[in-house]
Formats: C-alpha cells, structure tokens, sequence
C-alpha cells in the first residue's frame, strides 16, 4: 500500500510530532518524557488475524481516541495495556492505581495524554501536508482493539491501519503504548504524493 520510503517518511512525520508531545507533557508535570517510535507496521482493515495476533482479539486496552475529518479521515488513538495505563497515571500524578477499572481523576489524566500526544500528529499531519484537519474531542474506552477497528470500518476491507509501538519514559521508568492511525477515508495518491515530496526534500 505504501513503499519503504513513504513509510520511512511517514515515520519521520510521526516522530516530530512525538516529540512535541513529549516536550508538552514534560512542561506541564515538570519532569522530562521521552517518547520514542521504534517500529512502524502498515496494514489494510482487512488485515484483522494480523493485528488480532498483535494485540489479542479479547484483550482490553485503555484507549484514547479522536475521529478526523479531511482528505484523510478516520480516528487517531492511544492505546496501553491496562496495567501500562495504571503506571503512567502514578508516575504522572504521583497516585497509587490499585483498582482494575480506572476512576474518574485516572481517566482524566489518560485523556490529557492522549489529547496532547493525538493533537501533536493532527497538528503535524496539518503543517506539513498543508492541509486542514478538523477533529473531534477525544474519548476515552476501555475495549479491545477488535473493538476499535469494527468501531471505524465497520466490513470496510480498504482502509489503512499504521500501527506505532510507542515507548514512554518518565522518571527513568519505560511505559509501552500503541500509537494506531486508522485511516477510514484515505486518498492514497494524495498520500502518497505528500511522502514522496517529504524524501524529495530530505
């Protein structure tokens, strides 16, 4: 669906916008994040066995997500592990997360980080493809990803699922996250063309 290159320059993309997220999330807690993307994996929505296999076809998730609109539309979310979900809230606000259901104050505090680190790539997406995204507020859910992906393409086989292993730190700490981008309505060629001038002007 996309050549080597247009995913290296797609990843690249990604990266800057981590670390914008990063540098925001350290301003507000006072203490330095590092957010990292080791490991970009593109997909088709009809690749449900494949991503079953990454991430469990039952397994929970804590999930952040937000719905755009544009020449791409479809949801950026943030997904942990729930265990994962739990330390980042005690790292970021020093709470004990003892419960299997997060409360209302965790939940906010997920929200927060989600809405920085999903607004960074849509604020990224936007300045360098030089286009308008318009989004939505983002939402929090506890659901696996099967969830998620019946949840934005419904039997739809042709979107575009780029899936980003995302490593948090915080206080010397290593937190493991999913940064997935679900194009629902994709312009491939338009796509394309914008990664193609990124490794042009690389």
């Amino acid at each position: 669906m996309l050549t080597e290159k247009q995913v290296e320059a797609l990843t690249e993309l990604i990266n800057v916008s981590i670390g914008f997220a990063a540098n925001s999330l350290g301003e507000i807690i006072d203490t330095p994040v590092t957010l990292k993307v080791p490991e970009l994996r593109v997909f088709s929505s009809g690749d449900r066995d494949e991503l079953h296999t990454i991430f469990g076809k039952k397994d929970a998730y804590a999930i952040v997500k937000q719905d755009f609109q544009g020449n791409l539309a479809g949801t950026t979310a943030l997904a942990f592990p729930p265990d994962s979900a739990g330390r980042l809230v005690s790292l970021l606000t020093d709470l004990e997360v003892s419960d299997d259901d997060l409360d209302i104050m965790q939940t906010g505090t997920l929200l927060e980080v989600g809405n920085i680190i999903n607004n960074a790539f849509l604020a990224t997406l936007n300045q360098q493809f030089n286009f308008q995204v318009n989004y939505k507020l983002p939402e929090f859910n506890e659901v696996n990803i099967a969830h998620l992906l019946d949840a934005t393409f419904g039997s739809d086989e042709h979107g575009l699922v780029i899936v980003a292993n995302t490593s948090i730190s915080v206080k010397v700490k290593d937190i493991e996250g999913h940064l997935l981008l679900l194009f629902k309505v994709i312009n491939l060629e338009f796509l394309a063309q914008k990664l193609d001038q990124m490794v042009a002007g690389s």
